[in-house]
Protein backbone atom coordinates (compact mmCIF):
# COMPACT_ATOMS: atom_id res chain seq x y z
CA UNK A 1 0.00 0.00 0.00
CA UNK A 2 1.27 3.43 -0.59
CA UNK A 3 1.23 6.50 1.99
CA UNK A 4 2.05 9.81 1.65
CA UNK A 5 5.19 11.94 2.60
CA UNK A 6 5.79 12.44 6.10
CA UNK A 7 7.26 16.36 7.10
CA UNK A 8 10.58 16.18 9.49
CA UNK A 9 7.94 16.75 12.40
CA UNK A 10 6.09 13.57 12.08
CA UNK A 11 9.64 11.46 11.22
CA UNK A 12 10.53 11.90 14.90
CA UNK A 13 6.96 9.72 15.77
CA UNK A 14 7.05 7.60 12.24
CA UNK A 15 10.86 7.06 12.50
CA UNK A 16 10.74 7.74 8.34
CA UNK A 17 10.48 9.59 5.74
CA UNK A 18 8.14 8.30 2.60
CA UNK A 19 6.81 9.70 -0.53
CA UNK A 20 3.57 10.32 -1.59
CA UNK A 21 3.98 7.83 -4.39
CA UNK A 22 6.18 5.57 -2.80
CA UNK A 23 4.98 1.46 -2.57
CA UNK A 24 5.65 1.38 0.99
CA UNK A 25 3.65 -1.20 3.08
CA UNK A 26 1.79 0.85 6.05
CA UNK A 27 1.84 -0.36 9.19
CA UNK A 28 -1.19 0.98 11.04
CA UNK A 29 -4.73 0.73 11.84
CA UNK A 30 -7.23 -0.42 9.49
CA UNK A 31 -10.43 -0.33 12.08
CA UNK A 32 -13.03 -0.23 9.36
CA UNK A 33 -14.57 3.74 10.07
CA UNK A 34 -17.40 4.46 11.47
CA UNK A 35 -20.00 7.21 10.82
CA UNK A 36 -22.81 9.96 11.29
CA UNK A 37 -25.82 8.44 9.52
CA UNK A 38 -28.39 11.19 10.43
CA UNK A 39 -28.46 14.36 8.29
CA UNK A 40 -27.84 17.60 10.18
CA UNK A 41 -28.82 20.87 9.71
CA UNK A 42 -27.44 22.76 7.16
CA UNK A 43 -24.64 25.06 8.49
CA UNK A 44 -24.17 29.00 7.78
CA UNK A 45 -21.07 29.22 6.19
CA UNK A 46 -19.56 28.48 3.24
CA UNK A 47 -16.56 25.99 2.07
CA UNK A 48 -13.28 27.18 1.55
CA UNK A 49 -11.25 25.10 -0.39
CA UNK A 50 -9.22 27.45 -2.71
CA UNK A 51 -6.06 26.99 -2.28
CA UNK A 52 -2.72 25.46 -3.20
CA UNK A 53 -0.82 22.57 -1.26
CA UNK A 54 1.67 22.83 2.17
CA UNK A 55 4.92 23.02 0.92
CA UNK A 56 6.57 24.41 4.18
CA UNK A 57 8.68 22.66 6.19
CA UNK A 58 8.70 22.42 10.18
CA UNK A 59 11.70 20.32 12.35
CA UNK A 60 10.98 17.08 14.24
CA UNK A 61 9.34 16.64 17.67
CA UNK A 62 6.28 15.58 19.40
CA UNK A 63 5.68 17.96 21.90
CA UNK A 64 2.77 18.98 24.01
CA UNK A 65 1.00 22.06 22.45
CA UNK A 66 2.13 20.94 18.86
CA UNK A 67 1.04 19.97 15.92
CA UNK A 68 0.93 16.75 13.84
CA UNK A 69 0.81 17.55 10.57
CA UNK A 70 2.11 15.54 7.45
CA UNK A 71 3.93 18.10 5.18
CA UNK A 72 4.41 20.13 7.97
CA UNK A 73 6.64 20.09 10.88
CA UNK A 74 4.31 19.25 14.00
CA UNK A 75 3.63 17.68 17.62
CA UNK A 76 1.10 16.32 19.39
CA UNK A 77 -1.02 18.48 21.24
CA UNK A 78 -2.33 17.57 24.59
CA UNK A 79 -5.94 17.68 26.49
CA UNK A 80 -9.35 16.65 25.86
CA UNK A 81 -11.10 19.04 27.77
CA UNK A 82 -13.90 20.42 25.82
CA UNK A 83 -14.56 24.60 26.37
CA UNK A 84 -17.43 25.46 27.86
CA UNK A 85 -19.81 27.47 25.87
CA UNK A 86 -20.40 27.54 22.14
CA UNK A 87 -21.73 24.74 19.48
CA UNK A 88 -21.20 20.77 19.62
CA UNK A 89 -20.67 20.47 16.09
CA UNK A 90 -10.02 24.06 6.08
CA UNK A 91 -9.31 21.76 0.16
CA UNK A 92 -5.87 23.33 1.44
CA UNK A 93 -5.55 26.59 2.52
CA UNK A 94 -4.20 29.61 0.46
CA UNK A 95 -5.60 30.81 -2.78
CA UNK A 96 -2.80 30.65 -5.15
CA UNK A 97 -1.75 28.64 -8.18
CA UNK A 98 -3.69 27.32 -10.74
CA UNK A 99 -6.13 24.70 -10.75
CA UNK A 100 -4.56 21.46 -9.81
CA UNK A 101 -0.99 22.79 -9.31
CA UNK A 102 -0.55 23.15 -6.39
CA UNK A 103 0.33 27.11 -4.59
CA UNK A 104 2.69 28.54 -1.87
CA UNK A 105 2.57 28.77 1.85
CA UNK A 106 0.77 32.68 2.05
CA UNK A 107 -2.34 33.14 0.66
CA UNK A 108 -2.54 35.10 -2.79
CA UNK A 109 -5.20 35.94 -5.55
CA UNK A 110 -5.32 33.36 -8.46
CA UNK A 111 -7.36 30.07 -8.93
CA UNK A 112 -7.30 26.99 -6.77
CA UNK A 113 -5.42 24.36 -5.94
CA UNK A 114 -6.20 20.90 -6.79
CA UNK A 115 -9.78 19.76 -5.91
CA UNK A 116 -9.78 16.01 -5.63
CA UNK A 117 -12.21 14.75 -8.05
CA UNK A 118 -13.92 11.65 -8.32
CA UNK A 119 -11.61 10.06 -10.98
CA UNK A 120 -12.42 9.23 -14.72
CA UNK A 121 -15.64 10.28 -15.39
CA UNK A 122 -16.77 11.31 -11.96
CA UNK A 123 -18.11 14.37 -10.61
CA UNK A 124 -15.98 17.21 -10.13
CA UNK A 125 -16.28 19.44 -6.89
CA UNK A 126 -14.79 22.60 -7.97
CA UNK A 127 -12.81 24.72 -5.04
CA UNK A 128 -14.84 27.51 -3.07
CA UNK A 129 -13.63 31.22 -3.62
CA UNK A 130 -12.14 32.49 -0.43
CA UNK A 131 -13.68 34.86 2.40
CA UNK A 132 -13.04 37.93 2.48
CA UNK A 133 -13.64 41.41 3.51
CA UNK A 134 -12.38 44.99 4.24
CA UNK A 135 -11.23 45.55 8.29
CA UNK A 136 -13.16 46.41 10.77
CA UNK A 137 -13.85 50.53 11.83
CA UNK A 138 -10.24 50.79 13.47
CA UNK A 139 -11.54 50.46 17.66
CA UNK A 140 -7.82 49.96 18.97
CA UNK A 141 -7.66 45.76 17.76
CA UNK A 142 -8.49 43.59 20.82
CA UNK A 143 -7.25 44.32 24.49
CA UNK A 144 -6.39 47.96 24.11
CA UNK A 145 -4.55 50.47 21.98
CA UNK A 146 -3.81 48.83 18.20
CA UNK A 147 -0.41 49.15 16.69
CA UNK A 148 0.96 51.89 14.63
CA UNK A 149 -0.33 52.04 10.78
CA UNK A 150 4.01 50.87 10.36
CA UNK A 151 2.98 48.17 12.67
CA UNK A 152 1.89 44.66 11.88
CA UNK A 153 -1.61 43.63 13.60
CA UNK A 154 -0.84 40.13 12.44
CA UNK A 155 2.91 38.50 12.59
CA UNK A 156 4.17 35.30 11.24
CA UNK A 157 5.91 32.84 14.04
CA UNK A 158 8.09 30.04 13.87
CA UNK A 159 7.86 27.31 15.42
CA UNK A 160 9.77 23.49 15.85
CA UNK A 161 6.34 21.66 16.28
CA UNK A 162 3.72 23.62 14.00
CA UNK A 163 6.42 25.16 11.50
CA UNK A 164 4.74 29.15 10.03
CA UNK A 165 1.60 30.11 12.36
CA UNK A 166 0.16 33.77 13.03
CA UNK A 167 0.23 35.55 15.57
CA UNK A 168 -1.11 39.09 16.92
CA UNK A 169 2.04 41.88 17.23
CA UNK A 170 3.12 40.45 20.49
CA UNK A 171 3.68 37.09 19.32
CA UNK A 172 0.72 35.72 21.05
CA UNK A 173 -0.52 32.57 19.27
CA UNK A 174 -3.81 32.47 17.16
CA UNK A 175 -6.14 29.76 16.90
CA UNK A 176 -8.88 28.00 15.05
CA UNK A 177 -12.14 26.31 16.45
CA UNK A 178 -13.72 23.08 14.97
CA UNK A 179 -16.84 23.99 15.70
CA UNK A 180 -17.02 26.74 13.82
CA UNK A 181 -18.35 27.35 10.31
CA UNK A 182 -15.36 28.43 7.95
CA UNK A 183 -17.04 30.87 5.07
CA UNK A 184 -16.80 31.50 1.81
CA UNK A 185 -17.29 34.20 -0.89
CA UNK A 186 -20.66 33.61 -1.16
CA UNK A 187 -21.46 32.65 2.98
CA UNK A 188 -19.64 34.32 5.85
CA UNK A 189 -18.01 32.55 8.43
CA UNK A 190 -19.92 32.01 11.69
CA UNK A 191 -18.33 31.94 14.93
CA UNK A 192 -19.76 29.22 17.53
CA UNK A 193 -17.79 30.26 20.45
CA UNK A 194 -20.16 32.34 22.03
CA UNK A 195 -21.10 32.92 26.13
CA UNK A 196 -18.21 31.33 28.79
CA UNK A 197 -16.57 29.90 25.86
CA UNK A 198 -15.10 33.57 25.63
CA UNK A 199 -13.74 33.82 28.42
CA UNK A 200 -11.48 31.00 27.79
CA UNK A 201 -11.20 31.74 24.11
CA UNK A 202 -11.12 35.71 23.45
CA UNK A 203 -11.61 36.47 19.84
CA UNK A 204 -9.15 38.42 18.02
CA UNK A 205 -9.52 41.77 16.05
CA UNK A 206 -6.70 42.70 14.16
CA UNK A 207 -8.33 46.20 13.51
CA UNK A 208 -7.04 47.92 10.98
CA UNK A 209 -5.22 44.88 9.72
CA UNK A 210 -2.03 45.27 8.64
CA UNK A 211 -0.07 42.57 7.76
CA UNK A 212 3.57 41.86 7.32
CA UNK A 213 4.75 41.35 3.42
CA UNK A 214 4.53 38.03 3.44
CA UNK A 215 0.90 37.71 3.81
CA UNK A 216 -1.90 39.08 1.60
CA UNK A 217 -5.02 40.48 2.49
CA UNK A 218 -7.10 37.94 0.43
CA UNK A 219 -7.14 35.46 3.29
CA UNK A 220 -8.17 37.51 5.83
CA UNK A 221 -11.90 38.95 6.75
CA UNK A 222 -13.58 40.32 9.74
CA UNK A 223 -17.26 39.29 10.91
CA UNK A 224 -19.05 41.16 13.43
CA UNK A 225 -20.16 39.10 16.62
CA UNK A 226 -23.70 38.42 18.14
CA UNK A 227 -22.32 40.68 20.83
CA UNK A 228 -21.25 43.56 18.54
CA UNK A 229 -17.46 43.21 18.33
CA UNK A 230 -15.65 42.88 15.74
CA UNK A 231 -13.39 39.22 14.80
CA UNK A 232 -10.62 38.65 12.25
CA UNK A 233 -10.61 35.28 10.19
CA UNK A 234 -7.89 33.57 8.06
CA UNK A 235 -9.10 31.04 5.10
CA UNK A 236 -12.71 31.62 6.61
CA UNK A 237 -11.95 30.86 10.15
CA UNK A 238 -12.58 32.97 12.74
CA UNK A 239 -9.36 33.60 14.86
CA UNK A 240 -9.21 33.46 18.44
CA UNK A 241 -6.18 33.91 21.67
CA UNK A 242 -6.24 31.21 24.15
CA UNK A 243 -6.56 32.82 28.04
CA UNK A 244 -3.38 30.42 29.35
CA UNK A 245 -0.96 31.85 26.34
CA UNK A 246 0.66 34.84 27.91
CA UNK A 247 4.47 34.99 26.01
CA UNK A 248 5.59 34.81 22.82
CA UNK A 249 5.98 31.49 21.53
CA UNK A 250 3.26 29.88 24.11
CA UNK A 251 0.64 27.43 22.39
CA UNK A 252 -0.92 25.93 25.45
CA UNK A 253 -4.21 25.81 23.54
CA UNK A 254 -3.72 23.47 21.07
CA UNK A 255 -5.62 19.87 20.74
CA UNK A 256 -7.78 21.19 23.51
CA UNK A 257 -10.74 19.02 22.98
CA UNK A 258 -9.69 18.11 19.64
CA UNK A 259 -11.19 21.16 18.32
CA UNK A 260 -8.96 24.15 19.23
CA UNK A 261 -5.71 24.06 16.62
CA UNK A 262 -3.29 26.75 16.00
CA UNK A 263 -3.80 28.96 13.11
CA UNK A 264 -0.54 27.67 10.86
CA UNK A 265 -0.12 29.89 7.54
CA UNK A 266 -0.78 26.60 5.31
CA UNK A 267 -3.85 25.11 7.42
CA UNK A 268 -3.86 21.52 7.31
CA UNK A 269 -5.33 19.84 4.75
CA UNK A 270 -7.92 17.41 7.22
CA UNK A 271 -9.43 18.71 10.54
CA UNK A 272 -11.97 17.57 13.38
CA UNK A 273 -15.53 19.08 13.50
CA UNK A 274 -18.39 18.92 15.50
CA UNK A 275 -21.94 18.72 15.36
CA UNK A 276 -24.10 18.52 18.00
CA UNK A 277 -22.13 16.24 20.13
CA UNK A 278 -20.04 14.20 17.14
CA UNK A 279 -16.83 14.87 16.24
CA UNK A 280 -16.40 14.21 12.49
CA UNK A 281 -13.07 15.22 9.64
CA UNK A 282 -13.44 17.32 7.23
CA UNK A 283 -11.25 18.97 5.19
CA UNK A 284 -9.60 22.81 5.62
CA UNK A 285 -12.51 24.23 3.79
CA UNK A 286 -14.68 22.25 6.72
CA UNK A 287 -16.48 20.31 4.23
CA UNK A 288 -17.60 16.65 5.26
CA UNK A 289 -15.33 13.96 4.62
CA UNK A 290 -17.30 10.55 4.12
CA UNK A 291 -16.60 6.91 4.35
CA UNK A 292 -19.00 3.73 2.64
CA UNK A 293 -20.03 0.38 4.01
CA UNK A 294 -19.92 -0.93 0.54
CA UNK A 295 -16.20 0.04 0.16
CA UNK A 296 -13.42 -2.38 1.20
CA UNK A 297 -11.01 -1.76 3.65
CA UNK A 298 -7.46 -1.77 3.53
CA UNK A 299 -4.76 -3.96 5.55
CA UNK A 300 -1.30 -3.98 6.20
CA UNK A 301 -1.57 -6.38 3.09
CA UNK A 302 -3.64 -4.85 0.54
CA UNK A 303 -5.08 -1.51 -0.69
CA UNK A 304 -8.65 -0.32 0.29
CA UNK A 305 -11.15 -0.58 -2.27
CA UNK A 306 -12.94 1.71 -3.55
CA UNK A 307 -16.74 0.29 -4.96
CA UNK A 308 -18.02 3.65 -5.52
CA UNK A 309 -18.59 3.78 -9.30
CA UNK A 310 -21.56 4.42 -11.89
CA UNK A 311 -24.72 6.75 -10.29
CA UNK A 312 -22.27 7.00 -7.19
CA UNK A 313 -19.68 8.98 -8.89
CA UNK A 314 -22.08 11.61 -9.68
CA UNK A 315 -22.19 12.63 -6.60
CA UNK A 316 -19.18 11.32 -4.83
CA UNK A 317 -15.35 12.32 -5.53
CA UNK A 318 -12.41 10.45 -4.01
CA UNK A 319 -10.59 13.13 -1.68
CA UNK A 320 -6.82 13.86 -2.55
CA UNK A 321 -4.20 16.04 -1.66
CA UNK A 322 -1.11 16.45 -2.95
CA UNK A 323 0.76 17.07 0.69
CA UNK A 324 -1.13 15.78 3.28
CA UNK A 325 -1.21 17.54 6.84
CA UNK A 326 -3.53 16.81 9.58
CA UNK A 327 -4.04 18.22 13.20
CA UNK A 328 -2.24 16.93 16.28
CA UNK A 329 -5.35 15.42 16.94
CA UNK A 330 -5.31 12.86 14.47
CA UNK A 331 -2.59 10.44 13.48
CA UNK A 332 -0.94 10.72 10.83
CA UNK A 333 -0.13 7.28 10.08
CA UNK A 334 -4.34 6.59 9.92
CA UNK A 335 -4.13 7.46 6.70
CA UNK A 336 -2.93 6.22 3.39
CA UNK A 337 -3.00 6.82 -0.25
CA UNK A 338 -4.58 3.94 -2.59
CA UNK A 339 -4.19 3.61 -6.73
CA UNK A 340 -8.97 3.52 -7.50
CA UNK A 341 -9.43 0.35 -9.07
CA UNK A 342 -11.25 1.11 -12.90
CA UNK A 343 -11.65 4.46 -12.48
CA UNK A 344 -7.84 5.61 -12.25
CA UNK A 345 -6.53 7.75 -9.63
CA UNK A 346 -5.23 8.21 -6.83
CA UNK A 347 -7.62 8.38 -3.31
CA UNK A 348 -7.37 8.80 0.58
CA UNK A 349 -7.93 6.20 2.89
CA UNK A 350 -8.09 6.94 6.86
CA UNK A 351 -7.93 3.62 8.51
CA UNK A 352 -8.03 1.48 5.95
CA UNK A 353 -11.60 3.39 4.97
CA UNK A 354 -11.71 5.49 1.47
CA UNK A 355 -12.06 8.93 1.72
CA UNK A 356 -14.92 11.54 -0.03
CA UNK A 357 -16.58 14.36 -0.37
CA UNK A 358 -20.19 15.16 -1.49
CA UNK A 359 -20.63 17.37 -4.33
CA UNK A 360 -24.16 17.70 -2.57
CA UNK A 361 -22.29 19.85 -0.12
CA UNK A 362 -22.49 23.20 -0.90
CA UNK A 363 -21.36 24.78 2.51
CA UNK A 364 -19.09 24.08 5.40
CA UNK A 365 -21.31 21.85 7.89
CA UNK A 366 -23.45 20.30 5.34
CA UNK A 367 -23.68 16.48 5.15
CA UNK A 368 -26.21 16.02 2.22
CA UNK A 369 -23.57 12.68 1.73
CA UNK A 370 -25.68 11.32 4.27
CA UNK A 371 -29.05 11.00 2.31
CA UNK A 372 -27.40 8.14 0.44
CA UNK A 373 -27.17 5.01 1.22
CA UNK A 374 -24.03 3.37 3.20
CA UNK A 375 -22.50 6.84 3.44
CA UNK A 376 -21.51 8.43 6.51
CA UNK A 377 -19.20 10.96 7.84
CA UNK A 378 -16.10 9.42 8.74
CA UNK A 379 -15.31 9.81 12.70
CA UNK A 380 -12.08 9.67 13.86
Amino acid sequence: MQIFSLDRSSQARCGALVSVVAAALLVGCVDEGQGLTDPLPEGAAGTLDAGGTKNTSGTAGRNAGGQDVVDNGGAAGTGDDEPRGGSELGGTPGVAGSAGSGGTNEPEAGAAGEAGGGGEGGVHIAPACPFHSDPAPATGGTGGVGPSPETPSITIQLSPFVGSYLADTAGRSLYMYGADLPGDCNTPPQSLCVADCVVTWPPFDAGSRVLPATLTDAGFGTIQRSDGGYQTTYMGWPLYYYKSDLTLGQMTGQGKGKLWHIAEVTLPSVIIMKAGAVKYLADAAGRTLYVSAADQTGTADSDPVSNCAGECLATFAGFREKNLSVVSSLEPLDFSVFVRQGAGGLQLAYKGMPLYRAATDLKSGDMNGTAVAGFTAALP
